[in-house]
């Protein structure tokens, strides 16, 4: 918690009301690794941009969650004021150690049950979230499924999208009624589209060079369709990303991230939202390079920071160099190509942002603000507005009996992972409350059934398979060592008990290996596939070549795969599954082998979703 006053406190050399350059920072969210071993940046550059720069917020990027916790907890000493803390929340907190989910497109493949599914799924992590001291969730994703790999996408369909989002956000809201920021991931899309229509929703194309990503679709068309969730949640979430993407009916050459005017115009005045715009990419290479062509051509170039503002974002996240955007964006202001009013607008924005998430803090962030105190957010809508005219949030801080858990948690176990980080030290007061959640019995049955929407296709298969059947396996080289499969994994371990042995192959597999291996082969072949990248050529070719010997093909992994060996192999028992890991293979094993007592028996395991 966010010392208050006294002496030596951060508080006290903070002007009041905050300087320009401390506006500035305000505005600024700096990517944070919470590796004890690897931190980066460094922690003393980061204590001097939380205590000297007065950045607004932090965004961790990677870590266990004890040493999240241990970070967010020193971070929040240093800030004179409450900072944001974001994490990436697409599949769970991207964190080792906290609960990871499967694809959450399954959860659009589950019908009545999908919303319930949702819901479960935000109310996990955002109380995780919460344990850990991360207040703003980067997710969920908005955009709908499209012809680029299957990311993070919740349904292909907008509309079904939309209400998984705002499930997700009702379990969140649920989890922590006090308050925590979500956000509706990319806007204006980065490539998806909805499979099987003429053509695509969204996709990418090269623009003359630099090559930035651009959408093909009119400014109509985009509304109708992958818009659609985006402005349906204009009440619901806190926030809006918006990624670097060309719109060309508005320009040939910049992302709408970086219009003057159009973010302001699109976000709020035709679609109302009161919340944040924040503005990410701004690391990409591709844009270092336009803006160097552009600089060449224009005869007052502004910095990309300046260009992100001047559009109406709120929040720049991941700005290269935070000290270098402050001074540009100062200089800019002064000079006149930056608005100081639409800046202090943004200001009031994130410190309204804060005033909902650290009600206790409310008092100070009027005092070095005013125009908390001088604004009737009663009056907006959404997130930001308040829930009746007393607003009482904002006037109560935490009782004793919100704070006795977190103060008074149970000792860590001895040989737990957070004790042995922690060592002798005393458990901070999150620690043991993080440690409850982790094991909670409502976390397995949430994975299952996200596990279970993963997985289309399959018919079960006729037993026994005739002598000298086999199991091939692929293994994408490109998913590192996650990739390897263990004996007991059930791809390998169900086949092996049906007296399938297994045939394992990558990308390094000299081919004459393989094919006198598959010549050998008398009987039918399983083929299972584990992918990110599409499949080498020959495989597909032998596919196609002796489909009378495929019992069945499944990809794990890459949907586009899937979906063009199905089209490519009409007929075929053709499965696929978005994920990867020992719960979805079995869901795998259970539409081939329906009838066997192993299966029957299995217990569902954790699923393990890579982030």
């Amino acid at each position: 918690m966010v010392s208050m006053s006294g002496s030596g406190s951060p508080v006290a050399a903070l002007e009041q009301p905050l300087s320009l350059a401390r506006q500035v920072a305000q505005l600024l969210v700096v990517p944070v690794s919470a590796r004890l071993g690897s931190q980066s940046p460094p922690r003393e550059v980061l204590k001097r941009l939380i205590q000297e720069v007065g950045i607004g917020g932090l965004w961790i990027t990677e870590g266990h969650v004890a040493e999240a916790l241990l970070l967010i907890e020193e971070a929040q000493s240093w800030a004179a004021l409450p900072l944001l803390v974001a994490a990436e929340a697409s599949r769970g907190l991207a964190l080792a150690g906290a609960t990871s989910f499967p694809h959450p497109l399954g959860l659009s493949r589950l019908g009545a049950e999908a919303e319930r599914w949702a819901e479960q799924w935000g109310r996990i992590t955002a109380r995780e979230a919460a344990a850990i001291g991360i207040n703003w969730l980067l997710g969920p994703v908005a955009e709908p499924l499209g012809q680029g790999p299957a990311e993070l996408a919740l349904a292909e369909e907008p509309h079904l999208a939309l209400q998984l989002a705002r499930a997700f956000i009702r379990g969140c809201e649920q989890a922590v009624p006090e308050g925590i920021l979500t956000t509706a991931r990319s806007f204006p899309g980065q490539g998806w589209a909805e499979v099987g229509q003429a053509r695509p929703l969204l996709s990418l194309e090269p623009t003359a060079a630099p090559c930035c990503p651009r959408l093909r679709l009119t400014l109509g068309e985009l509304q109708a369709g992958p818009w659609l969730p985006f402005r349906g949640l204009v009440e619901q979430v806190g926030a809006i990303s918006v990624a670097p993407v060309v719109l060309p009916e508005w320009d040939e050459r910049w992302p709408i991230s970086f219009l003057p005017g159009r973010l302001t115009q699109l976000l709020r005045q035709e679609w109302g939202f009161s919340g944040l715009i924040v503005v990410e990419g701004l690391d990409q290479g591709f844009l270092a390079e336009l803006a160097v062509r552009v600089s060449e051509t224009e005869s007052s170039p502004c910095p990309l920071a300046v260009r992100a503002l001047q559009a109406g974002a709120d929040l720049l996240l991941a700005p290269p160099d935070p000290l270098a955007a402050v001074a540009t964006i100062v200089e800019a202001v002064q000079q006149g190509s930056l608005d100081a009013q639409a800046i202090a607008q943004s200001v009031t924005r994130v410190l309204r942002a804060k005033q909902r998430l650290f009600p206790s803090a409310s008092a100070l962030l009027k005092q070095v603000w005013p125009a908390l105190a001088e604004t009737d957010f009663s009056l907006l809508p959404g997130w930001m507005g308040a829930k009746d005219p007393t607003d009482p949030a904002l006037n109560r801080g935490f009782s004793d009996e919100q704070l006795k858990p977190l103060l008074l948690g149970d000792p860590l176990a001895k040989d737990s992972p957070l004790a042995k980080l922690f060592g002798a030290r005393s458990p901070l007061p999150r620690a043991a409350q993080l440690g409850s959640l982790l094991a909670e019995s409502d976390i397995v049955p949430c994975q299952a059934a996200m596990a279970r929407g993963g997985v289309t296709g399959g018919q079960p298969l006729p037993l026994p398979l005739p002598p000298g059947s086999w199991n091939w396996i692929w293994q994408d080289l490109s998913l590192g060592p996650k990739a390897v499969l263990l004996a007991e994994s059930p791809a390998l371990s169900i086949p092996a008990s049906l007296g399938l042995p297994p045939l394992l192959s990558h990308s390094l597999t000299p081919l004459s290996l393989l094919e006198a291996a598959l010549n050998n082969s008398s009987g039918q072949w399983i083929f299972q596939a584990f992918v990110r990248d599409p499949l080498p050529n020959y495989v597909v070719d032998w596919l196609g070549q002796r489909r009378e010997q495929v019992a069945a093909v499944v990809i794990y992994g890459n949907l586009q795969v899937g979906y063009r060996l199905r089209s490519y192999l009409q007929g075929a028992n053709v499965i696929h599954s978005l994920n990867t890991d020992p719960q979805a293979q079995l869901e795998v094993m259970q539409r081939l082998f329906p009838s066997q007592p192993l299966l029957r028996k299995s217990k569902p395991q954790q699923a393990v979703a890579d982030h």
